[in-house]
């Protein structure tokens, strides 16, 4: 059975659920899950598009996170090659396709570790467009909130 996240946004009353990518990315999303709950601080890209990244308080102990030199994960794609729902992760920060207008050809530091289910992609635009809005106008922290979902 695959393995689902909620993925939460307090700030706007907005929840999707995730599944995250066991076989294409068995240890980055081995990862992912020991590391929950996470809170992370969503800001916006200027110039990506439909992308914002969403840092988490560094752990206690280091990781070696991915960079756009040596991403985390199997399969490292481009940022303008991903889907509305992709969610990157570093190990220590996600990188969040929300929409289809992504603009910049270069490397993604973490490879995608879970993707939105379909049934949630429109609420996970509008928690997009609203972290967007957050940053460049009222310029308020917007929290992405990410914990296990039991069955």
């Amino acid at each position: 059975m695959a393995r689902k996240v909620n993925v939460n946004f307090p700030e706007f009353g907005i929840s999707v659920v995730a599944t995250l990518q066991d076989e294409s990315e068995p240890e980055l999303s081995e990862l992912l899950w020991n590391s929950l709950p996470l809170r992370s601080a969503c800001c916006n890209t200027l110039s990506t598009g439909d992308l914002f990244i969403s840092r988490c308080r560094p752990p206690r102990k280091a990781v070696c996170p991915g960079t756009q030199d040596n991403p985390a994960g199997r399969n490292s794609i481009m940022y303008c090659d991903r889907q509305p729902g992709d969610i990157g992760f570093t190990g220590v920060d996600f990188v969040v396709n929300y929409g289809p207008d992504v603009t910049e050809p270069l490397a993604g530091h973490g490879a995608i570790a879970a993707k939105v289910d379909p049934e949630y992609l429109d609420d996970f635009y509008k928690a997009g467009k609203a972290v967007w809005n957050n940053h460049v106008t009222t310029h308020t922290l917007v929290t992405m909130v990410m914990e296990r979902k039991e069955s």
